[in-house]
Parts: C-alpha cells; sequence; structure tokens
C-alpha cells in the first residue's frame, strides 16, 4: 500500500499543473512536461530526465520487493 501511495504521489501530474505557478516546486514528472519546446525536443536529455524521474520507484520497488509480493501471495487461494 505504501509503495502504490508513493508511485501516486510521485506522478501526479494535472493537480500541480493547475495549481503550482512556482517553477521550483514542480514535481518531477511536471519537470518533464517542461522539456520540451515549442519547435524542438531534445530526445537525449528527455529520455535521461525521465530515467531520473523513474529511479526513485525502482529503487522503492527492489527495497520493498520481498514485502510486495508475499503481499499479493498472502490472498491467494492455495489448492
Amino acid at each position: 500500500m505504501a509503495m502504490l501511495v508513493f508511485m501516486w504521489t510521485w506522478n501526479e501530474f494535472l493537480l500541480p499543473l493547475v495549481m503550482i505557478t512556482d517553477e521550483n516546486k514542480r514535481t518531477a514528472p511536471l519537470g518533464l512536461a517542461f522539456f520540451q519546446s515549442e519547435h524542438t525536443t531534445q530526445y537525449s536529455l528527455l529520455a535521461a530526465a525521465s530515467i531520473i524521474v523513474a529511479l526513485p520507484v525502482v529503487a522503492l520497488y527492489v527495497f520493498l520487493q520481498r514485502h510486495f509480493i508475499s503481499g499479493m501471495l498472502s490472498g491467494a487461494v492455495k489448492a
């Protein structure tokens, strides 16, 4: 449950887009959206930033993988 809540808050996009006007307080996925300009997009920078944004979620999953899998299997019906 903690991992899902972390992912939902980390990946929040629409609410900060509407509510936050200060660019120093943007969320990481919202900052990714501003990497694209109107006429050109530097795909190498966008790919590097995407990896940096996805890294905390992947790291949290690696650390909590044992608990995540055991929680999913605890409700399973054994034959």
